[in-house]
């Protein structure tokens, strides 16, 4: 009988899931006609009609045509206001003024020449804001700062092997797409578990872990971590635990590299390491270092990254790090406006009023799931939010096995309501100084229609609880 009655509740809670799906769906499709149109086009030139992964979602991806400020366009003409921000680059917004002499600049030195001044005058911005930075090195995007970096470390102390931590994204290379859920299995398949072997893991804000690994061996090449956790559910990391780190990494004679992808400049002009007040051997940057255009960055201590230097002393090791287009004028151009828009703005103190916003917005937030008898619990850190459905007590190990698919579905009636907060399958909501008053109360509107429009409390009922 016990069973029957289970059986009965969990078909009755899928039926409430399908009900709602097929209502949103129904409203996504009459909203976005001509991106289902691209979708079908795409698809016949494009594995999932899309340049990646995280940007597919069901029915259909949207596909957009422009973007201002806050807000954003599709191809149907209809307008969102953007909190995905392209993954985070955006902190500044769509087509930001600082950006304005990109084009100029383009058109005026070329789009790539051999060392152009313009990397000189970044690096110096760099060296200005970001505590770390003795040294800078250029490169295309996040991922390749991480692997210069790995190889960085490695060839300056000798050794082979190299920490993440359990539920931290370091970009797409092989070695370091494991352990993003609290296990060290591979992100996906085509990843030979040979490249798996010099990665170990340990789990994160746990400084006895920490300190007893590297206090039982002598070949570790370097700590690297995401100081926001991010990609394990915007955790964030303690002051406490990153100053165990660096004091058991110094001890040790270990490399600390801070991956500040993500975080860089989004926690303060001087990113993570300035908002916790722990500076790292090395920092990798992108994202909104250059404010949507592709540049990366390794920097860190000169004695360090003496290994891509080609005067250093004959016995330094030598480290190959190169690239063809690591310093394209556009990419530079908008970084050096990026940087110098940043500083504008912690010296008048927008960090902590956008901080202040986010905060408010997320209080009035939780209240609204709570009026709707929702259990939605948020994690958030400056300008960055996740949301979580759940009445269990908040962690990584558990919420790392939530199912997903009613916020998701969530994220897409915000999309019929004009609001873009996550692409659906990603859960990364990223604020700008771009957003306003005005844009938070109109999301919170939205939330409220949707919960009133669509059947989501009983979609939501008795599911991760």
């Amino acid at each position: 009988m016990v069973i029957q009655v289970r059986r009965t509740l969990r078909v009755a809670r899928m039926n409430a899931i399908e009900e709602c799906r097929e209502l949103v769906f129904a409203d996504y499709r009459r909203k976005t006609p001509r991106s289902a149109g691209l979708f079908a086009r795409a698809r016949k030139v494009m594995p999932g009609g899309v340049s990646g992964n995280l940007r597919y979602f069901a029915p259909h991806p949207l596909y957009m045509s422009s973007g201002d400020g806050c807000m954003t366009v599709d191809v149907d003409g209809n307008e969102y206001i953007d909190c995905f921000s392209c993954n985070g680059p955006l902190l500044l917004g769509h087509r930001p003024k600082a950006l304005s002499a990109v084009a100029d600049e383009i058109e005026t030195v070329g789009s790539l020449i051999v060392n152009p001044t313009l990397m000189i005058e970044c690096a110096e911005a760099l060296q200005r804001v970001i505590p770390s930075a003795e040294h800078v090195r250029f490169l295309n995007s996040g991922t390749e700062a991480v692997m210069s970096a790995v190889r960085c470390a490695r060839a300056y102390t000798g050794k082979d092997y190299v920490v993440k931590f359990f539920g931290h994204y370091h970009g797409q290379d092989d070695q370091f797409l494991l352990g993003v859920a609290p296990s060290r299995a591979a992100f996906g398949a085509g990843i030979p578990e040979a490249h798996l072997e010099n990665t170990l893991t340990s789990p994160f804000n746990n400084v006895e872990a920490i300190e007893k690994l590297l206090s039982e061996r002598d070949d570790v090449a370097c700590v690297i971590l995401d100081p926001a956790m991010h990609s394990g559910g915007l955790w964030g990391a303690s002051k406490e635990f990153l100053s165990a780190v660096r004091e058991a990494t110094r001890k040790a004679g270990v490399i600390l590299i801070f991956d500040e992808v993500i975080t860089g400049f989004r926690l303060g002009l001087g990113g993570a390491q300035e908002y916790y007040g722990v500076t790292p051997d090395l920092t990798t940057l992108a994202k909104a270092l250059a404010a949507g255009e592709k540049l990366g960055a390794v920097v860190g201590s000169a004695e360090v990254m003496s290994v891509f230097d080609p005067q250093a002393a004959a016995a330094t090791p030598r480290a190959f790090q190169s690239g063809t287009g690591n310093d394209g004028s556009g990419a530079l151009t908008a970084a050096i406006g990026a940087i110098a828009e940043y500083e504008r703005l912690a010296a008048t103190g927008r960090y902590q009023i956008l901080w202040d916003q986010v905060e408010q917005f997320d209080v009035a937030l939780r209240a609204i799931f709570e009026a709707s008898s929702i259990p939605m619990k948020t994690n958030r850190l400056c300008s960055m939010m996740q949301l979580f459905h759940s009445s269990q007590p908040p962690s990584f190990e558990k919420y790392a096995g939530l199912n997903n698919a009613v916020v998701e579905l969530f994220y897409l009636a915000l999309i019929n309501e004009g609001v873009l907060l996550s692409l659906p399958t990603s859960n990364h909501i990223y604020f700008s100084f771009a957003h306003d008053e005005e844009a938070f109360s109109t999301i919170l509107q939205a939330v409220t229609a949707v919960l009133e429009k669509y059947p989501f409390q009983p979609a939501f009922a008795e599911i991760n609880q």
